[in-house]
Parts: C-alpha cells; structure tokens; sequence
C-alpha cells in the first residue's frame, strides 16, 4: 500500500458561533433554590469543558504543561492538555488554584472562548456569585442545540445522503473483489479498506489531509514527541516511493550532516526506496538506535550523493539566542513547539538590557512551525494590544488572533532582520507575514515553503488516523495566504553550503549582520 506522510502542521478544532443572553437576576424564589446548589470548583469546570474534546489524538499527551500545581496522571492534567492542545487555554506557568469555586462571570467568557459561544452578560450579576450546575447545564443544552441546526454555508448537498445512496454500490464492490475475484486469496480486506480511505483523502488534492493506517499512525504519533533517537528531520512523501526532506531541524544530525530541504532519498544502506515501500517501513530503516550511523544515498539536483549520518537522541531546544556584537542581536527561533514564547520573552528582556543593540536578527531557517498560540503570544511583543495578528478562516466563520500588547521592547526602535529559506513553513511564515503587516523588516535568503493551512486529527479504534484541512490562516491588516504561493525574501541569497560545511561560514548571517 503507497503512503504519504507530511510532518509539518498546526492543530485546531472548530465550533460554531451564536448569540445567547445570559441573565443572572432570578426571583426570590430561584435564589432560595440556587443556595441549595453546590458550588462549582475549578477542577471541575476544566474536565467539563474536556467533554466537548473526547475525540482528541492520543498526540495531546506530549504537552508539557507549565501550571505548576497539577497532578502527573490525574482528571484535571488530562483536561489541561487537551484544551492546550487545542488552543482553548493558555499553557501559562501559573497556580490554577483548582480547589477554589470559579466566579460565574469567569465561566461564561470561558464558554465563549472555549466553545465558541457568544452571549450578552449581565456582568453586575454573574460577578456576586460562583458557577453553579445550573450554569453548566445551560452551556451543554445551548452548544448542543446550537450544533444541532448548524448548516455549513458551502454544503448544497447532504454527504451522508450521498454516501448512504452509494453505500449498495461499495459493499457490493467490495464483496465483488473479496469474495469471487480469482485472486481474492492474495486480497488483504483490511488493507483494501485502508486503501479506499487514503484514496479519499488523496482526491482532495490537499497535501496536507492524509489518511494513516494503524502502523504508520503510530509511527506518526512517536514523531510528534520530540525526544526521538535519530537523525531528526521533517520529511514528505507526497509521491509513492519519493522521500523528501523538507527541513532538517537546526543543529542535530540531519543538518549536521549536510543533508539539504529537498533532498530526495533513493536508497538507505543497501536497500532501494521504491514505490512498494510503506513510509513507516522507510523511517524505520533510518531511526533508532541513537549514536549508529546510518548511510542514506540521496538525489540532489540530478546527481546521486552518498551521506553518512550519525544518529543522536534529541530533545529539541526551541531558541537560541546571543549578542553578536554590541550592536547586534540574534535569535534563532528552531521551531513553535509548547514554552517557546516564555524563552522569546527571556530573550527579549536581556535585549532590553543591552542599550547599545539596535538590531535584531531572527532566524527563522528550517523553522517548520507548530503551534500557532506560541506565535501569536510571540507576536503580541510586536503588534499593539487589541490588533489582530492572524485570521483563520473556517467554513462558515473566521477566527481572529488579538495582540495582548507586551509593553517590553519597542520593536520599531530596531532594525529587524529575518532570515528564510525553504524550509521556513506554517506558524513561522505567520511570524513573517504578520510582522510585514505591523513593523518595517526586511527579509534575507529563499523563498519560504508555503504552508497556510490549519489541519485537525482524528484517531480511531483501530489505531488509525486521519489527518484533514479545516481551515486556512491569514495576516490580517493584508489578508495574506501563502498556501502554495511562498513569502519571497527581500533581498534574495542562496545559502553558500560548501563554505558553511567546510568553514562554518554564513553568508546569509554575514548579509544580516553587515548589511
């Protein structure tokens, strides 16, 4: 069976919108009955709001939470991550205090964030009293009803009618191949199910929906936890048989070894890539165990290259940062992953010490993305409190991104440089696009990746995952969407790699630092 695995994306959920009036005035009687209600602790509310999130990815366990009281294993942590890991909450290093009750007012802004509800509140009443069940109850019954009559605006046809019409026609089909084809003794029923769903899932012509069968969704999964014995890059197989390297994350082996975005691998030791290999069977040729060499023979522009490639255990470090010289700051930001933008925030209060800096550079080379709240918490340093920083735009609604207005550099008082190339995808062409929009940059090295597009993940009982687009994301000020159309630098530089293999010479830094 042909597979396809595209490593590089950001996750969110959608729910929908509607106008709701919350009044907390009640008559003599009501309030009689609601001091016979029991108070609602913050534990509580946060694994109720997990209710609506049941169907996460196993994948939302490999969140590092930074609240600083929560039990390892316990209700509360299981909640926690799944609603950071679908950007309801912020994954702040704060006390939750989940015993205390929860003032109703805080409730029902939690509602709207979390679900996507709106209401008009009666700020002056829900403030003088705590979330009772009753709040809960409404909140259940008002998103349920609100799901229930949602009709997205591009549907004209209903596609459980469709596939109910058509349903005959595949069990007859399949029956058809299993049962009386002559060679249904050589017909695996399980794969020739998986099949049909990774042929839908093609058809859409999206490289970003994929569907994984049990085996590979594992080995999908593994690679979203970010201690891994390897050689630690991103990879496609958007071709049977054709294993890209998209972008070897900076400073580990794969990058080390010189091994470049678009790199295609034809053979790993003595074995042949070919379109009869699975990707998971080609990954697992090339990973484990950590500190063995692995001899990968690539295509590179025509030519075949043999490369050898020690293998390490990683644990990524999300920034590096450093004063170049007195005037002079860099940071190379190495992906969006969990706690990068408390690391950016260090890095920003020590240029703030550095009166004589008036430049700053930030790489964002092979920088793959990830989470979209970590760069927007980021961006909120940049865009002043209130301006959106980014749009994504779902079926039927959109979904701005506000600044919170961290008063901590002026990044206008800077010359701010950025660093590209074609392995700068997703959340980090959001950075650049958004920071287009508010701040006077320039840009220096390859064009981007081109990725604008948010995808969802679900898992099923058999293993297998299925990974779609639900949305698409923007700038704002300029509505700019970089899906399949890359963010081309402003000053156009292909990075030298011999003199940087051989002299640790960057041609694209030196262009920043002098220019």
């Amino acid at each position: 069976m042909k597979k396809t695995l595209t490593l590089l994306f950001i996750l969110f959920i959608s729910t929908i919108s509607s106008i709701y009036t919350v009044n907390a005035q009640e008559t003599e009687e009501q309030s009689t009955e609601i001091t016979k209600q029991i108070e609602i602790s913050r534990e509580y509310v946060f694994i109720y709001f997990w209710e609506f999130f049941k169907d996460t990815p196993i994948s939302y366990k490999y969140i590092n939470l930074n609240f600083k009281n929560i039990k390892e294993w316990s209700a509360l942590e299981h909640s926690l991550k799944t609603l950071v890991y679908h950007d309801k909450i912020d994954n702040t290093s704060s006390y939750l205090k989940q015993s205390k009750n929860m003032n109703a007012y805080v409730f029902y802004k939690l509602s709207e964030k979390i679900l996507w509800l709106e209401f008009t509140l009666d700020k002056a009443s829900l403030v003088s009293r705590n979330v009772q069940q009753k709040d809960l109850n409404f909140i259940t019954e008002t998103y349920t009803n609100n799901n229930k009559v949602y009709i997205p605006k591009s549907s004209n046809n209903n596609s459980s009618e469709v596939l109910w019409d058509k349903k005959e026609m595949f069990n007859d089909v399949y029956e058809s191949l299993t049962e009386n084809h002559y060679d249904k003794a050589n017909i695996d029923k399980e794969e020739l199910i998986y099949s049909a769903i990774e042929w839908m899932a093609k058809w859409t012509g999206d490289k970003h929906t994929s569907f994984f069968p049990p085996v590979e969704s594992k080995n999908f999964n593994e690679n979203l936890n970010w201690e891994y014995e390897g050689i630690w890059t991103y990879v496609e197989m958007s071709v049977p048989g054709e294993l890209k390297i998209t972008s070897p994350i900076p400073g580990w082996p794969a990058e080390k070894a010189w091994l470049k975005w678009w790199d295609i691998i034809i053979k790993v030791e003595d074995k042949d890539v070919n379109d009869e290999n699975s990707l998971e069977e080609i990954i697992s040729w090339i990973k484990w165990p950590a500190w063995t060499t692995v001899n990968l023979t690539v295509l590179r522009k025509g030519r075949e290259i043999e490369i050898e490639v020690t293998r390490e255990k990683i644990t990524i470090k999300n920034i590096d940062y450093k004063k170049i010289n007195n005037k002079t700051y860099y940071l190379q930001l190495k992906s969006f992953w969990n706690g990068i933008s408390w690391e950016f925030k260090t890095a920003l209060e020590e240029i703030k010490q550095s009166p004589t800096v008036n430049k700053i550079i930030i790489d964002l080379r092979n920088n793959g993305g990830w989470y979209l709240w970590e760069v927007t918490e980021m961006l909120s340093y940049m865009v002043p409190e209130g301006d959106s920083t980014a749009v994504v735009k779902y079926n039927g609604m959109d979904r701005h991104y506000y600044s919170k207005g961290y008063d901590l550099i002026d990044f206008s008082d800077y010359e701010i440089i950025i660093l590209q190339n074609s392995g700068t995808a997703s959340a980090s062409e959001i950075m650049i696009g958004t920071m287009q929009d508010y701040l006077d940059i320039t840009t220096i090295g390859e064009n981007t990746y081109w990725k604008g597009s948010v995808q969802t993940v679900k898992t099923y009982s058999d293993g297998s995952t299925f990974k779609y687009t639900i949305a698409k994301w923007f700038t704002w000020k300029t509505q700019t969407w970089i899906d399949w159309i890359w963010i081309a630098p402003d000053i156009e530089l292909e990075l030298n790699i011999e003199a940087f293999k051989y002299n640790w010479k960057d041609n694209q830094l030196d262009k920043a630092i002098y220019k």
